[in-house]
């Protein structure tokens, strides 16, 4: 009797497309964290293996074995890792990944102790427009940190489509800063199902208090690029033949970009 299979394997194949997009998503968190890729690839695999020679090692992370062992020891270096030794054995254990956090805590405490020091260091330059330049997809999304510390309203125009590819670390960060009085958000977005599927989604989330979205008509809007006001912040972002952004620090530049932004407001639906 004939059974199909089918439905199991898709089933299978679902299954493992999502094991490998979490993998993903824990492989670039710990990248965040300051490891490199393959740093990341080793730690995993050890996590999985929970004790293990340097060869059980780089068969599971399958890096060849002299570049396994240079990488732990940089994990050992960095905390990440250490070193047991059974007999004439040597094996390597991970560090509990709950002692990540206490790590990221510790560091993110001694950098919170230097920031004045650091700031008293900035130059402030003589008024003049800051010009900085952002080249290669990876790169964009450090444009937009300092969003992330200068209070004040922040306004977006742009394809929301377009955006949650060119930014998907910014959107990460936003989940975690709420809008507030003192930290308004708008943003004229285009007339699309993604459009509103979005609008739908922060305002589920966010409320409309302090965040707010209006639509424009996608053939209306006069380029393929993204526009962020921020501060003292202007970042323009073009994916036309090549992508790059560009922000420039200007109140006044800031100020009439902020004009511009007002009369489209103005005549964007809600």
């Amino acid at each position: 009797m004939y059974t199909c299979t089918e439905p199991v394997e898709v089933m299978e194949a679902q299954a493992y497309l999502y094991w490998a997009y979490r993998s993903m998503a824990i492989q670039d968190t710990l990248q965040n964290l300051g490891l490199e890729e393959k740093e990341a690839k080793i730690y995993l695999a050890l996590l999985e293996l929970n004790e293990a020679t340097v060869l059980e090692v780089a068969r599971k992370a399958r890096i060849k074995r002299p570049t396994c062992y240079v990488v732990l020891r940089s994990l050992e270096e960095k905390g990440f890792v250490s070193r047991v030794v059974k007999g004439n054995r040597t094996l390597f254990s991970p560090q509990h990944p709950k002692n990540l956090v206490v790590e990221a805590e510790t560091n993110l405490k001694e950098i919170k102790e230097i920031v004045p020091q650091l700031e008293s260091m900035l130059g402030k330059g003589e008024g003049k427009p800051r010009v900085m330049i952002y080249e290669g997809k990876e790169e964009l999304d450090r444009a937009y940190d300092d969003s992330f510390i200068v209070g004040g309203e922040n306004l977006y125009i742009g394809t929301i489509k377009l955006a949650m590819e060119l930014f998907p670390r910014t959107f990460k960060k936003f989940q975690y800063k709420f809008p507030s009085a003192q930290a308004p958000f708008r943003e004229i977005v285009d007339e699309s199902k993604e459009g509103r599927e979005y609008a739908e989604e922060v305002e589920r989330r966010y409320g409309s208090k302090y965040r707010g979205i209006r639509f424009i008509p996608k053939e209306l809007l006069p380029f393929e690029s993204e526009i962020g006001i921020f501060g003292n912040n202007v970042v323009i972002t073009s994916v036309k033949k090549e992508y790059f952004t560009v922000r420039i620090e200007s109140e006044e530049i800031a100020q009439a970009f902020r004009v511009i932004f007002e009369m489209m407001w103005q005549s964007a639906k809600e």
